[in-house]
């Protein structure tokens, strides 16, 4: 893998801090109501932390996310907190493993998301809020609706921006 340098580190942690104050930004808020289950939305937090993957690797997209979701936590949110990283988490790892081009890293990313956010939901909801797994079951669905479309908000934004500033910032000192 190699060592993290300097400049990868300090870009890493200015889109961490970019993808929290998506989270704490004032005024009216960007994260949209998902339609089909209006208490998660959609948002643009992960989007910096596909950059930093794109632009330097897995390690620095894993530090951009930690950076990025402490401010749920800190804000008092653990469970929400859980489930934002362990999303952005497995998009970004589902993405970065095996690259074989942006059509297939992009499935994997939207496959891993959705598996592992199924399984966490699954086991999740009823032990943090106490949701009947009956009721869980049914909301399965639309949580995997959610996810594709979350992650594909997160890497094609991402990509494009990565395209344009690829040059500038990955060249070699």
């Amino acid at each position: 893998m190699g060592k993290v340098k300097t400049r990868e580190i300090t870009l890493a942690s200015v889109l961490g801090v970019l993808s929290a104050l998506s989270e704490v930004r004032p005024g009216p808020p960007l994260d949209i109501p998902f339609p089909l289950l209006p208490k998660i939305s959609w948002d643009l937090t992960g989007l910096p932390m596909m950059i930093s993957l794109l632009l330097y690797g897995l390690p620095c997209g894993v530090y951009t996310c930690i950076i990025g979701c402490s401010i749920i936590f800190l804000r008092g949110n653990v469970y929400g907190g859980i489930f934002k990283v362990l999303a952005e988490l497995s998009t970004l790892a589902g993405f970065a493993v095996a690259r074989r081009g942006l059509v297939v890293d992009t499935v994997k990313a939207v496959i891993s998301r959705v598996l592992v956010m199924a399984i966490a939901n699954y086991g999740l909801l009823p032990i943090f809020y106490g949701i009947p797994e009956r009721v869980v079951v049914t909301l399965l669905w639309p949580i995997a609706i959610f996810n594709v479309t979350q992650a594909l908000i997160n890497i094609i934004p991402a990509y494009i921006i990565y395209t344009r500033v690829r040059g500038v910032l990955c060249e070699t000192a």
